[in-house]
């Protein structure tokens, strides 16, 4: 499936960029040198952010921070690098906001089930004075500093038999992340989330440990899914966001003009990424196509009133956040 980032990067700027952005400052001008943990490589949503946003902040400082990318995880997993980011394992990452829900139980709203409904609606919540009061909240709570808002495309289902409804995901056996919120949104469905690490879920795919797995449709093909999985449900259950994360005191002890920097250039690459995500979406979607792949559109609707008590019996605390979320849906305006 590596025709497919190939096909997308092409057309796109980030393709410029990639091969240049780290290593390149003269070390004369290099004031802050910082580590950047991503635990993808170049295609991938939350890495080409990172791309950019080292880009950016050498542009907007001048030479004075250089970012220096480390793909793959080898700076460790991403658990690692949080708890390490403060003693310096990482300067800075780029991950989901849920990925902080071990250090505040607040960034569970990130993944909370039929909560967006669009693109659109993305974009108006995370770059919004809500939004930001989001991030701001969750930041806080856990100790970083959250910039900029990367959209990953809408979470789907690829299985190796068909689903079409709420009930045919009764006692369905799915791969889900380890992430609170994720196994409770799929036990309230009726399936029987396992949680099993990203690099060895394909080999469950084959040895039908789990009969499916989910997430945005692109990252599932860059893992060639696509392969084991015959059945695509477009359920779109989460639309999920990658920020910008650094240590909150590191960061509030930089000067004013670096602070500003960064801020600026973690939301330059956020747009920037989300602008392209679109694309690679649809050039996933035609690649399974062209495969034969079974391709499910389901009742959105159906599945998003299932869910409609989900919050209020979970997660009351975020009653207020997803009733002013809900209003900013274009779609309802």
């Amino acid at each position: 499936m590596k025709k497919l980032m190939a096909a997308v990067l092409a057309g796109l700027m980030l393709a410029g960029l990639l091969s240049g952005c780290a290593n390149t400052a003269n070390d004369d001008e290099v004031e802050y040198r910082w580590k950047m943990a991503l635990n993808s490589t170049e295609g991938d949503n939350a890495y080409d952010t990172g791309v950019l946003f080292a880009q950016k902040i050498k542009e907007l400082t001048n030479g004075r921070v250089q970012v220096d990318l480390y793909g793959g995880a080898q700076l460790g997993t991403t658990a690692e690098v949080l708890e390490g980011m403060y003693a310096g394992v990482a300067d800075v990452m780029c991950e989901s906001i849920g990925t902080l829900a071990t250090f505040t139980p607040l960034a569970n709203i990130e993944a909370m089930p039929y909560m967006f409904s669009s693109y659109d609606h993305f974009m108006n919540v995370w770059y919004s004075d809500l939004g930001q009061e989001i991030k701001d909240a969750v930041g806080d709570d856990a100790g970083f500093k959250l910039m900029g808002a990367s959209y990953r495309g809408p979470r789907v289902v690829c299985a190796t038999k068909e689903l079409k409804t709420v009930a045919d995901f009764k006692g369905f056996k799915l791969r889900a992340p380890n992430l609170e919120m994720y196994l409770k949104t799929w036990q309230w469905a009726g399936a029987n989330p396992t949680p099993i690490p990203m690099n060895e879920v394909y080999t469950a795919l084959q040895q039908k440990t789990v009969d499916g797995q989910e997430n945005p449709v692109v990252d599932s093909v860059n893992y060639a899914f696509d392969e084991v999985c015959n059945y695509w449900i477009k359920t779109n259950h989460v639309y999920g966001c990658n920020v910008v994360i650094m240590d909150k005191k590191y960061f509030e002890s930089l000067p004013a003009d670096i602070q500003k920097a960064t801020l600026e250039a973690a939301e330059f690459a956020g747009r920037a990424i989300s602008e392209q995500q679109a694309d690679k979406d649809a050039v996933a979607w035609q690649e399974l196509e062209d495969e034969g792949k079974t391709i499910i559109e389901v009742d959105n609707a159906a599945f998003a009133e299932h869910f409609k008590d989900f919050a209020a019996t979970n997660y009351p605390a975020f009653a207020d956040w997803v009733e002013r979320i809900a209003a900013m849906d274009p779609a309802k305006g």
